[in-house]
């Protein structure tokens, strides 16, 4: 994968390169990665915590700069792991971004939430039979000039397979899925006041005139000045969500 060109990564780039790399590091190779020429692209790559979470998955092609603990600190990449973890972990993000910039009650409850209901997600659907699997679940959180970017993924077995527990959406397409389960609030569960996280999310995304993208399998949602669902995209495990709010909000 060549980034020698690349002059910003973001936290979804970065997350995704994680999956990639544990995607490769689990099939027995390693992800060849040429890493960007631009120092600042090259410091938001390392500072993502990228290299720490999936070094034995990635050959580079030269050597890294040496980040601090602190340096990588706010913006690096975190591991969503069991269901009890998630509070904690959404916590810590929720204070971090509080000592960074005073957020109101409200802003702080937007994002808690929607942290929140993503990061469990992850525990409750990314493997919903038990299989052989490891949905290496993945949280972060930056903030830029304009907007706040939360980002959660995972490489499980996607909407696609979870919403087919339920016999009413079984045999949908990617794409079907994933415009059931955020335009309709569809869920693997039969009972109609089960699921909706998805939905709840992209409700309140559109409400503060934010940008939401989700990928999962061959398929993709984007939502902004127009919403899209694009099917036939390189299909790829699990479900990855971009969430981006304006930063105007949090001083409301």
């Amino acid at each position: 994968m060549d980034l020698s060109r690349v002059r910003r990564v973001d936290p979804f780039a970065a997350a995704f390169l994680a999956l990639y790399a544990r995607q490769c590091a689990e099939a027995g190779g390693r992800m060849r990665l040429l890493v960007p020429e631009s120092p600042e692209a090259l410091a938001d790559l390392v500072g993502s915590g990228l290299f720490r979470l999936a070094a034995e998955g990635i050959w580079i092609d030269r050597a890294l700069p040496e980040v601090s603990d602190e340096e990588e600190g706010f913006s690096a990449i975190s591991r969503v792991g069991e269901e009890g973890e998630v509070r904690g972990l959404v916590d810590q993000v929720c204070e971090a971004l509080e000592a960074r910039f005073p957020l109101g009650e409200t802003s702080i409850r937007i994002l808690a939430g929607a942290m929140l209901e993503l990061a469990q997600n992850i525990p409750q659907h990314a493997n919903p039979l038990g299989e052989d699997l490891d949905p290496w679940g993945l949280m972060a959180v930056r903030e830029y000039r304009d907007h706040i970017h939360l980002v959660v993924m995972d490489k499980g077995v996607g909407l696609t397979k979870s919403l087919g527990l339920n016999p009413r959406y079984r045999g949908a397409s990617d794409g079907e899925a994933l415009e059931a389960v955020l335009i309709q609030g569809a869920s693997r569960f039969t009972d109609p006041g089960r699921g909706g996280a998805l939905r709840r999310i992209r409700e309140v995304v559109l409400r503060n005139e934010g940008r939401l993208f989700v990928r999962s399998g061959s398929a993709w949602f984007w939502q902004a000045e127009v919403d899209w669902v694009i099917e036939g995209v390189l299909p790829f495990p699990g479900v990855q969500v971009s969430i981006q709010l304006p930063r105007a909000l949090f001083f409301g």
